[in-house]
């Protein structure tokens, strides 16, 4: 019995290491985007090659070796990868042997990543700049002349093409052309094109036939599922989705919105500080989690966030008006209609501002000008300015 439970006791300490490094694993992930969005390369790339023994990272190192034509260190970071991931390793051997004007050997590895399932269709090759140098190449024009494609897999293509220029109609004129077919990828596009259509109870039909273990098809049941407000369902399927996609940041705050329409806001916060420990200046983060804040009765956490995004966003109407109704909350009149006056400068016909606002210069009996901006709320169809208008403005 003693060994039994010290054997689950030593797999529940396993269980909660390997969690802990998963962690620290995405957290390194987003930081290096960080960086990378504030121009600070160096910093990026020293933490995709502390990584290299993890795919996402040594296909960030790869991609910039390739960016910057350092193409010799991309092929020593390419073959490490492909003991990991062969068809993302193949394709990028593939753009660097082309870069460096070897057609032969990267017409070779182009071959090898296209006999993989869910190859890059040739659009999508053919956009890679790398490839320019070797396509009027003997090697390159008698490697096409060999049948490459399905002609499903060119109708798929064109579809992916015309979703992402918003040809909805056309797509699904596409698909409904193909010959009778229940496919997975057939009714995935469906989906989508009915999506962007925002025709939901369509999209939802066909992605609840589509390959439930695909994140991509994950991703769009979740988006659905919350452009209809069935954040329930929204709240089961984000945690299969976090699993699946888990180095998609945004997916940590899409998430956390639907658990604020939950009202769980507690984990909502977990979310939405997992975010901001990698990306402290991001604005939509650092708004949700002040709403948050609210909701978990902690307005002094949430008047932190607003006042950032204030410095650095002086004319959003969004953030004085929500610092303000946490000062008016406070009872503090002059900060609440110091931030309600900057918010009407934005927004000066916004009934329930113009009402906070007037009680505010009531509180501080300014009485005319409370009965100035009631009387501005009451003729924006304030119930409530007009009632305080009448009772304490008519003569």
């Amino acid at each position: 019995m003693v060994k039994k439970f010290l054997h689950i006791a030593l797999m529940l300490l396993l269980a909660v290491f390997c969690n802990a490094q998963i962690d620290d694993l995405q957290r390194d992930y987003f930081r290096a985007q960080n960086f990378i969005q504030h121009e600070n390369v160096d910093s990026a790339v020293a933490i995709w090659k502390s990584h290299d023994d993890t795919d996402v990272f040594l296909l960030c190192l790869a991609d910039y070796l390739i960016n910057t034509e350092q193409y010799s260190q991309a092929l020593e970071v390419s073959r490490k990868l492909e003991e990991l991931n062969p068809p993302e390793a193949q394709f990028r051997m593939a753009k660097i042997y082309a870069g460096m004007g070897f057609a032969e050997e990267s017409v070779e590895y182009l071959g090898k990543h296209l006999s993989h399932k869910n190859a890059r269709t040739y659009s999508q090759i053919i956009r890679c700049k790398e490839f320019e140098s070797i396509n009027r190449t003997p090697e390159w024009r008698e490697f096409w002349e060999t049948l490459r494609y399905s002609k499903s897999d060119e109708t798929f293509a064109d579809v992916e093409y015309n979703i992402s220029q918003q040809h909805y109609d056309y797509a699904i004129e596409l698909l409904d052309a193909m010959p009778d077919s229940k496919s997975a990828r057939r009714n995935y596009l469906y989906a989508k094109a009915y999506f962007g259509m925002e025709n939901y109870t369509n999209a939802m039909k066909y992605v609840e036939h589509s390959n439930s273990r695909d994140k991509d098809a994950v991703s769009l049941l979740f988006f659905i599922q919350k452009a209809m407000g069935n954040y329930a369902s929204a709240y089961e399927t984000g945690k299969s989705l976090l699993i699946l996609d888990r180095y998609n940041a945004e997916n940590l705050l899409e998430y956390a919105e639907v658990c604020m329409n939950l009202k769980k806001f507690v984990e909502a916060r977990r979310y939405t500080g997992r975010y901001l420990q990698c990306f402290p200046d991001n604005k939509r983060a650092l708004l949700l989690d002040s709403k948050l804040a609210v909701g978990c009765e902690h307005p002094d956490e949430a008047l932190v966030g607003l006042s950032k995004l204030i410095e650095e966003s002086p004319s959003d109407a969004e953030y004085f008006r929500l610092r303000g109704d946490i000062y008016y909350g406070y009872g503090m009149w002059d900060l609440a209609a110091y931030d309600f006056s900057m918010a009407l400068d934005i927004m000066p016909d916004d009934a329930r501002l113009n009402y906070l606002m007037g009680m505010c210069r009531y509180n501080q009996a300014s009485y005319e000008k409370a009965c100035f901006y009631w009387r501005r709320a009451a003729t924006e169809k304030s119930r409530e300015a007009a009632d305080m208008y009448y009772r304490y403005c008519e003569e």
